[in-house]
């Protein structure tokens, strides 16, 4: 086995790694590159990442990247993690071929699904233009089919196995864990040095000294959103597989292959893919966008959306695709105000948008009584023009008329009690039947409007009674 030197992997645990002075120190001890922590699940990302980066390329050293996973076997949440770690390698500065690794910790799941979801990110790497590299513990490989993976995808292995914990400065090579022919290097300690930090060494370049590769294929799924009722679909997709290929189509399916429509198009300038990609032939030219209708029957689907190019003018015949993902399961809500009238009525307003709302136009709003776990009122409220909501939610269906206001009775025995609001978009004229909810969090019923002696509050009303209570305040009660 060839040594290209060590390798330290880093995250915002090790925030020291910002400093130019924290690299020369291991790159004296033969460290000659640094894998960085970018991101973790749907939504973590490392504030340090960027700083980490450009300290190890300021030191003259390799930099890559990772991803810790929380997928398991879970394709569609693969494709979302693979998403969010690309987009982080972009923004910290990895360079585009540069490793970015899918950290596979989680001894959970079965080793099918797994597999599969493993697949599904690592190509999401490689169609982006990033080496894919698999990580793993040794002890795991029950749960993963790594020669399928690579087979799949061309990702080489970094395995973890730990001989010793404690201190060391070289690895124990009658350890090594040969589990595969792919395997790039071998993280042996998570004590560095005795500097609680991980060691790696590679054993074939890809950390240390890889040349920079040629990137000949790429897409991505920029933007998917709503104008009005159509799903508009925006991206990039450009291939030296698209040679003879004249036809352009964008094709939306569920995930079985089920197809919903497709759509031929003209390409678009994309200056910015030519000059991030200048070695995929036809970047400057690889422009994707569609409108399609939204119906129900894509409502509640993780689609799969498809830039193709193909030979056929029909989108059939000898095609080459990028393959993304556009979720239509989405809903968000906000209540934004409450307040109680002396007419005894609660005010409510805010805004429900919802993916699963097509084919509901019935809006009602409920006043749920949270601790009896009963409907108190139902009030059916018009839609109201939300601007604001559409230029924030964009990727949600209806969101550009999601607003609502109702009024329900409200008195003094409600006071105190835990209520709930909740919105509701129905196809039944009563708000039952087929129907998509959203339960705003429970409340106290806030109190009753209190004069407090000095302002005057004038109103009309048809009987009256007025009680002195033991301070001396008046409860008055008028309908």
């Amino acid at each position: 086995m060839t040594n290209h030197g060590y390798v330290l992997d880093v995250s915002a645990f090790q925030p020291q790694a910002c400093y130019f002075d924290f690299w020369s120190k291991w790159k004296a001890r033969g460290v000659k590159g640094g894998i960085v922590k970018l991101s973790e699940g749907t939504g973590w990302t490392n504030g340090y990442g960027a700083a980490q980066i450009a300290a190890i390329k300021h030191e003259g050293l390799t930099a890559s990247g990772y991803h810790f996973s929380r997928f398991r076997g879970n394709t569609y949440q693969a494709v979302s993690e693979a998403n969010l770690a690309i987009a982080c390698a972009r923004q910290m500065g990895l360079p585009q071929g540069a490793p970015l690794v899918l950290d596979y910790e989680e001894r959970l799941g079965y080793r099918a699904s797994n597999t599969q979801a493993a697949i599904a990110f690592l190509k999401c790497v490689k169609a982006a233009g990033y080496l894919p590299v698999f990580y793993s513990y040794s002890g795991m490989a029950s749960l993963w089919d790594f020669e399928a993976i690579h087979a799949a995808t061309g990702a080489v292995m970094w395995i973890a196995a730990y001989p010793t914990l404690a201190g060391v400065t070289s690895p124990a090579m009658g350890y090594f864990p040969g589990i595969s022919n792919f395997i790039c290097a071998w993280q042996f300690t998570d004590n560095f040095f005795g500097e609680h930090i991980d060691g790696s060494i590679d054993l074939t370049g890809v950390f240390t000294s890889m040349a920079e590769q040629k990137i000949t294929s790429g897409g991505h799924l920029d933007d998917y959103h709503f104008e009005g009722g159509k799903l508009v679909i925006n991206g990039w997709f450009a291939s030296d597989k698209a040679a003879g290929k004249a036809n352009h189509y964008v094709i939306i399916t569920d995930d079985q292959g089920h197809e919903f429509a497709r759509q031929s198009v003209a390409l678009a300038p994309r200056p910015d893919v030519a000059k991030a990609f200048p070695d995929i032939p036809g970047a400057g030219q690889s422009g994707f966008s569609a409108k399609f209708d939204y119906t129900a029957v894509m409502a509640g689907k993780k689609l799969r959306v498809y830039f193709r190019y193909t030979d056929d003018p029909a989108g059939n015949g000898n095609a080459t695709d990028y393959v993304s993902l556009a979720d239509m399961t989405k809903s968000a809500a906000y209540l934004d105000s409450m307040s109680v009238s002396f007419g005894k009525q609660l005010h409510v307003a805010g805004w429900f948008a919802s993916d699963l709302s097509i084919g509901k136009p019935n809006r009602f709003v409920i006043l749920f009584d949270a601790a009896a776990n009963r409907e108190l009122q139902r009030v059916k409220v018009d839609s109201a023009a939300r601007p604001d909501v559409a230029k924030a939610q964009s990727a949600i269906y209806g969101s550009g008329q999601s607003g609502f206001n109702a009024v329900f009775d409200y008195d003094a025995s409600l006071v105190g009690h835990k209520l709930q609001i909740i919105a509701r978009y129905s196809d039944e004229e009563h708000g039952e039947g087929k129907y998509v909810d959203y339960w705003f969090d429970p409340f106290q019923g806030p109190s009753m409007p209190v004069l407090d002696g000095k302002t005057e509050q004038t109103f009309v009303a048809h009987d009256i009674d007025v009680k002195t209570q033991k301070d001396g305040s008046l409860l008055v009660n008028a309908k």
